[in-house]
């Protein structure tokens, strides 16, 4: 955490201040059991809560996908703010006012700058949306009214156009920007050693992030055959195509009343739906549906509906979507269009009702895959049946549950003409391929009595009542050693403390102590007891060895009793140590 710009006794005042249960109940709903307040995980999808927050030590943690931090990491990470947009916020909820931020030079440096993009991306689109509504814009308003865009949509969406290659030029450097800003924003190009706009004699939509901040464009070429038909500004540091999605902020309004996405392929697709009432379409930026796209949805929803164009090429589109949805466990339903309508001729021809129709009666995704795998498939050959089979047979088992997988299976017999039995045999023995080809790979890093230090420096971060005092050299993990100096320099804090103090997200070891699920434990006095007896004997061993070397290179005979004496002590202590080992088991 970047908490260098602020004294440490003023953030803890607002941790404290922004207690982690109020501030998280702001965006889901939390269910109290015990100690620990739990909900479905906002940074993964799943049914069952794995989401725990704890109040006593303000921390969460997710059991699922192992997300976890104090207050401040969460509402960074649901809101996507950085470190100080995120204080404000919280100070703001908490009623305190914010200190100067006197930090990193460099981080402050790089937030100015993303500043200064997004405002030069805002006043572009300012321009844009001016000239639109101009005498000069006429050439865009007639191609949107052409395509049946009204007014009042226009100006929800934002929506502009450029006339001129220097006129967003002009203007900007009017107002102050420098050359080689507007090129860092991605608005303009640059070409033997001239500036233009990027997005001149195009219709323009510009990109807005969740956070309802400008962050790009994409410009649809209406005049010139010569261009590409759709351009996106260039990679920035606020904007990549590859993780952007049209109409995020309005899906996050959005979502209160309908917690899912319907994603379409297109900006003219989303026009149509949003002015059709459907404020929760978005679209890709043309790029192919990823992992970061999903990261960024998963915020919002917790389902898809894919609605792609009803050809072939928009139905393979939907095919590469659902991989990445999938992974991360969206519940997904395929809408297909008829007649190889796009969604916005859809609408045009049949209207917001019948497309909403569409929607309530959307296909399974696993019957979408299933059926798509037959189109690929000549399945009147019968050399053709056989790699039909094996196709949906990765599709099945993907397929959790068991009466689910049932019905596919049937539904595949029925495509295929091959019985439901054979079926079911070639899907178990693929399962059963697969469990036995898979090796548990031991892990790197863990010493003999890992698990006990675990258990033992766990009970002492969380101050459990039979956690007693341990000797700084029985651990051997050097990361639970460092972890326990800390601890005792700070004179045993919050757990919330690590999270300001450690790179928590990236350390597996500090990870799975804040996070130790003392539950499994039956007798966690004895437990303990165990643990530290292990931990002492192991030290005494590695003592005893040392000493043994020592004596035997020892030339001084007063300091070689001394080696002596003390071996013969650690000998008494071993022989402590493994009788009370033997009476615990």
């Amino acid at each position: 955490m970047q908490n260098k710009g602020y004294s440490r006794e003023w953030l803890d005042k607002l941790i404290y201040n922004s207690d982690i249960v109020s501030t998280i109940s702001r965006y889901l709903t939390l269910t109290r059991k015990g100690n620990t307040y739990w909900a479905c995980c906002p940074f993964h999808h799943e049914k069952t809560p794995s989401f725990a927050v704890n109040q006593q030590g303000q921390f969460y943690h997710c059991f699922g996908c192992g997300a976890s931090g104090n207050v401040i990491s969460f509402v960074e990470k649901m809101e996507g703010t950085d470190f100080i947009d995120t204080v404000k916020m919280l100070a703001g909820w908490a009623g305190m006012e914010v200190p100067e931020f006197h930090g990193d030079e460099d981080y402050l440096k790089r937030r100015k700058h993303r500043e200064l993009l997004q405002n030069i991306c805002r006043d572009s689109a300012i321009y844009y949306h001016n000239v639109l509504k101009s005498k000069d814009g006429a050439v865009g308003l007639n191609y949107l009214l052409g395509r049946g865009v009204d007014s009042k949509t226009i100006t929800k969406l934002g929506l502009g156009y450029s006339n001129s290659w220097q006129g967003l030029v002009n203007y900007l450097l009017k107002k102050g920007y420098k050359r080689q800003d507007l090129i860092d924003a991605g608005v303009c190009d640059e070409k033997n050693n001239r500036i233009y706009d990027a997005m001149a004699e195009r219709v323009v939509f510009p990109v807005i992030d969740h956070n309802g901040k400008v962050v790009g464009f994409s410009g649809r070429a209406i005049k010139n055959d010569s261009f590409a038909k759709y351009k996106n500004t260039k990679a920035t540091e606020i904007f990549n195509k590859s993780s952007n999605i049209y109409c995020i902020n309005l899906l996050r309004k959005a979502r209160l009343e309908k917690n899912y996405a319907i994603l379409v392929e297109g900006q003219m697709d989303v026009v149509a739906l949003q002015q059709a009432g459907f404020s929760n379409a978005i679209a890709t930026m043309g790029t192919a549906f990823n992992k970061n796209h999903v990261q960024t949805l998963s915020r919002f929803v917790d389902a898809v509906v894919v609605c792609f164009d009803g050809d072939n090429a928009g139905q393979k589109a939907i095919a590469r979507s659902l991989e990445p949805l999938g992974e991360e466990g969206f519940e997904i339903k395929v809408l297909s269009l008829p007649e190889k309508l796009d969604p916005d001729e859809f609408i045009k021809k049949y209207g917001s009702e019948a497309y909403q129709k569409l929607i309530d009666n959307a296909m399974p995704v696993y019957e979408f895959e299933i059926n798509y795998e037959a189109s690929k498939h000549n399945l009147a050959d019968k050399d053709e049946i056989p790699k039909f089979v094996d196709a949906c047979i990765g599709i099945l088992s993907t397929i959790p549950k068991e009466s689910e997988r049932e019905i596919y299976i049937k539904l595949v017999a029925k495509i295929s003409g091959v019985p439901r039995e054979s079926i079911l045999r070639q899907l178990m023995f693929s399962k059963n391929k697969a469990v036995t080809s898979t090796e548990t790979p031991q892990v790197a890093g863990q010493t003999k009595n890992y698990k006990a230090e675990q258990f033992v420096l766990a009970s002492i971060l969380h101050k459990k009542p039979w956690a007693l005092s341990v000797d700084i050299e029985d651990f051997v993990n050097n990361n639970l050693k460092n972890l326990y100096k800390y601890l005792l320099a700070n004179n045993f804090p919050k757990v919330s403390k690590l999270f300001e103090d450690f790179d928590v997200e990236n350390s597996t070891d500090i990870k799975a102590i804040i996070n130790y699920d003392f539950s499994k434990i039956a007798k966690p006095e004895e437990e303990f007891s165990g643990c530290l007896a292990k931990m002492q004997l192991d030290s005494l061993l590695r003592r005893q060895e040392a000493v043994g070397l020592e004596i035997v290179n020892c030339t001084n005979e007063q300091m070689k009793i001394s080696l002596l004496n003390e071996a013969n002590e650690i000998s008494k202590k071993i022989i402590e140590i493994k009788t009370l080992l033997n009476k615990v088991g």
